[in-house]
């Protein structure tokens, strides 16, 4: 299977590029760091299957997507996104996949056996991946251009701050506004979520927390969740890193694994 990488950030393809050599009948043929160099490169390699970044300097991942079908090629795309499955429920796994940054090792092999079928179910059909020739690939171009729409779409909806999270405590449930929420951390095995006028030690775990809030919210560090409209101040760290100050004055962290993707959503 040939394969080619791309993300914007040397480290994070040195890590999938890594990963996918220690798979058994991967072979990378191509790397690029931008929309542009992309196409340009994929005319060189003609890879079977292109890893993705969802955000690069230049383009999104799926404007690169859709240029590649206009030029004719419908290659086996595995979208990397540090956004969570909630923004992307519009893949079928079985014809365009995602993995969620940073990368899983299992996660990747189970995404290499999904190619490798796709492929061997492509060869005994006597189709090629890059080039539609007959109507059974338009129809298949025509579904991924649709999936391509519906991700582009929902990447692009700014969720409002209209929701209320439902905490228990002392035998009541309270709503609290999403828009009141500072952050939420690992405390033992609940979590906490934090307001400007008070906290609450809930049952939900984090990863519960990323699907139920709207999207001003992120994934900062294994250990805390916070709002992006609620930091006051920013921090530069050790190692690249940061320490934000919110609205509260209290303060937390934004580890190396999650400081790419803060600096995408804040501009930095």
């Amino acid at each position: 299977m040939r394969v080619m990488v791309v993300d914007d950030e040397r480290p994070a393809r040195d890590e999938l590029c890594y990963l996918l050599r220690e798979i058994p009948g991967v072979e990378i043929v191509g790397e690029a760091g931008t929309g542009e160099e992309t196409i340009r490169k994929f005319r060189e390699c003609k890879p079977d299957v292109i890893f993705l970044d969802i955000q690069m300097p230049d383009a999104l991942g799926v404007d690169v997507a859709r240029e590649l079908e206009l030029q004719g090629f419908t290659p086996a795309i595995v979208f990397a996104t540090a956004y969570d499955q909630y923004a992307i429920e519009a893949f079928d796994v079985n014809a365009v996949d995602y993995l969620l940054k940073p990368f899983r090792e299992d996660r990747l092999r189970e995404t290499v056996q999904r190619l490798k079928k796709r492929l061997e179910k492509n060869l005994e059909g006597d189709q090629t991946i890059q080039t539609p020739q007959n109507s059974t690939d338009q129809v298949q171009t025509q579904e991924f251009l649709a999936k391509l729409e519906q991700i582009y779409t929902s990447l692009q909806v700014a969720e409002g701050h209209d929701g209320k999270l439902k905490v228990e405590e002392n035998g009541k449930i309270l709503l609290i506004p999403f828009g009141e929420i500072l952050y939420a951390t690992i405390e033992e095995r609940s979590v906490r979520i934090v307001t400007r006028e008070r906290s609450y030690l809930t049952n939900y775990t984090l990863t519960e927390l990323e699907h139920l809030l709207k999207s001003s919210f992120l994934r900062v560090h294994k250990s805390y969740l916070a709002q992006l409209d609620q930091i006051h101040a920013i921090i530069p760290w050790f190692n690249n890193t940061y320490n934000l100050i919110m609205n509260d004055n209290s303060e937390i962290p934004v580890s190396r694994t999650y400081v790419k993707l803060f600096r995408e959503r804040m501009g930095l």
